[in-house]
């Protein structure tokens, strides 16, 4: 038996082998499932409801060059930041019984303290509470806020030779 010539064997799918008509309609499948995953990843728009295998690529390629420059970006101020750290941390070395750390209070203010602690003084502050009686409450959570603001602020402050004394008055209602 004869064999046709090649160009009569490869016709379109109705005419090829068996496994290779599978195989092709395979490798569709997995293109097509490779093209959905793909429009999972990248971010589409609302300009189109279809799309083409070429405009799903370009976009996808627009989006990689986008992450990638988003991501040398994120590197290189990461690598400024570890710079400015071991510069820091130089100058800290450098300057060990220098300069003032500052520290905050419980109230927010900044403070400032010397490094050694030879230097510092000892300062005490005594911070008392007033708890309300349930009338009082009452009359609180039926308050604006801004005398809600007036309860929660600081009530007096008292300095007598080296001894402070804050009274803070709170609302909580429920």
């Amino acid at each position: 038996m004869k064999r046709p010539p090649p160009s009569e064997t490869y016709l379109p799918d109705r005419n090829l082998p068996r496994n290779k008509a599978y195989k092709t309609n395979s490798l569709r499948a997995h293109l097509r499932l490779c093209l959905e995953r793909l429009k999972a990843l990248i971010p589409l728009g609302p300009d189109c409801t279809r799309h083409t295998t070429l405009g799903l690529l370009t976009k996808a390629k627009a989006h990689i060059k986008k992450l990638e420059d988003a991501d040398r970006k994120s590197q290189n101020q990461l690598q400024s930041l570890e710079r400015e750290q071991r510069h820091l941390q130089l100058q800290l070395e450098l300057n060990p019984g220098e300069g003032e750390r500052m520290r905050m209070n419980s109230v927010g203010s900044t403070l400032c303290s010397d490094r050694s602690d030879s230097d510092q003084e000892e300062i005490e502050v005594d911070v008392e509470s007033t708890e309300f009686s349930h009338g009082e409450l009452d009359s609180v959570s039926t308050a604006s806020t801004s005398d809600l603001d007036d309860h929660s602020s600081l009530q007096s402050t008292a300095s007598d030779e080296g001894y402070s004394s804050c009274s803070v008055k709170l609302a909580f209602s429920s």
